[in-house]
C-alpha cells in the first residue's frame, strides 16, 4: 500500500510539473525586440539565398546591424555571389562572363554607400571607391529576406499572419518556437496576371523571445491558360550576438563620390561581351 501511495504521489507531481511546463507561455517576440533597440547596440546576421530557375547563381550576405530607439538605424553588410556551373549562352552573349563578385553596403541615416559589385561596372575616378546615394538607407539590411522583422510594428503585423506555432528545435544553442505563415499579394493587371506569395518561418527563442532564424520562400507567379511562369527566391538567415556593441561609420569622405556628380561609362573589362550591333 505504501508503495502504491508513493507511486501515485510521484505520478501526480510529475503530471503537475509537465502540465505547468506545457502551459507556460513563450516570451513575447515584439516586446523582446523592443527591449533590444538601444543606441550603439545591435545584432549580427548571416544569410544565404538561392533562386529558381537558378542560372547557377549562389549568394551570401552577412554583416552587422545597429539599432536605434525603434528600428535599425545603420547597417554594414557584405554580399558575395558566384556561379556554380555554366551560364546559358544567351546570357553570356549579352553580358559576357559573370565573374565571382563581392560588394559592401553601408547604410546610415540619409545615405547609402556602395563599393564593389555594381559599382565595378563603371569607371570610377581615381581614388574613389565608394558611391553615395542620398536619401536612402535605414532598411532592415537583412540580405535578401523579404520580411522586415526588426521593426516592432512590422513584426507585430507579420505575426498576425501566423498559421502555425510549434517547437522549433535548438538553433545556435537556443531552444526555439517556430512561427510560420503566408502572405499573398495580387500584383497583376487585367491583361497580365501576377501573384506574389511569401511563405515565412521565424525561429524564436522560447525563453527570451529573440529571433534566431528566418526562412522565407518568395514565389512570383504569372498564371495563364497556356503556360504558368514562376520565379522563386528562397533565403535562410541566422541572427546571432543580440545586444552586441555596434557603431557603424560612413567611409572617409575622400573615397566617396556622389551619384549626382558621377559621369559614368561602362568599364570595358566587365561588359566587353556585349554586342551593340553594326
Amino acid at each position: 500500500m505504501r508503495r502504491l501511495i508513493a507511486t501515485a504521489a510521484a505520478f501526480v507531481m510529475v503530471t503537475a510539473l509537465t502540465t505547468g511546463a506545457a502551459q507556460a507561455k513563450t516570451a513575447d517576440p515584439v516586446a523582446a525586440l523592443a527591449a533590444q533597440l538601444k543606441s550603439a547596440r545591435g545584432v549580427h546576421f548571416n544569410s544565404v539565398s538561392k533562386m529558381e530557375p537558378s542560372l547557377g547563381f549562389k549568394s551570401r550576405t552577412y554583416g552587422d546591424l545597429q539599432f536605434g530607439r525603434s528600428r535599425v538605424t545603420a547597417s554594414s553588410t557584405i554580399a558575395t555571389s558566384s556561379v556554380d556551373g555554366e551560364l546559358p549562352k544567351e546570357f553570356t552573349d549579352l553580358f559576357g562572363e559573370f565573374p565571382d563578385a563581392s560588394s559592401q553596403t553601408i547604410s546610415l541615416k540619409g545615405a547609402t554607400y556602395l563599393s564593389g559589385g555594381l559599382v565595378d561596372f563603371f569607371d570610377m575616378p581615381p581614388g574613389k571607391s565608394w558611391l553615395r546615394l542620398k536619401d536612402k538607407g535605414n532598411a532592415s539590411g537583412l540580405g535578401s529576406t523579404a520580411v522586415n522583422v526588426l521593426s516592432p510594428q512590422e513584426l507585430r503585423t507579420l505575426l498576425k499572419t501566423t498559421t502555425s506555432k510549434k517547437p522549433g528545435g535548438v538553433v545556435n544553442g537556443v531552444a526555439t518556437t517556430v512561427y510560420a505563415g503566408k502572405i499573398k499579394l495580387d500584383l497583376g493587371l487585367p491583361e497580365y496576371p501576377l501573384v506574389w506569395t511569401t511563405n515565412w518561418k521565424l525561429y524564436i527563442g522560447t525563453k527570451d523571445g529573440l529571433i534566431r532564424r528566418i526562412t522565407t520562400r518568395d514565389e512570383l507567379e504569372s498564371p495563364s491558360a497556356k503556360n504558368t511562369q514562376k520565379v522563386i527566391l528562397a533565403s535562410d538567415t541566422h541572427l546571432t550576438n543580440w545586444g552586441k556593441k555596434v557603431w557603424i561609420d560612413a567611409p572617409a569622405e575622400k573615397y566617396v563620390l556622389d551619384l549626382e556628380d558621377a559621369d559614368f561609362s561602362f568599364a570595358p573589362k566587365v561588359l566587353g561581351g556585349i554586342n551593340l550591333g553594326d
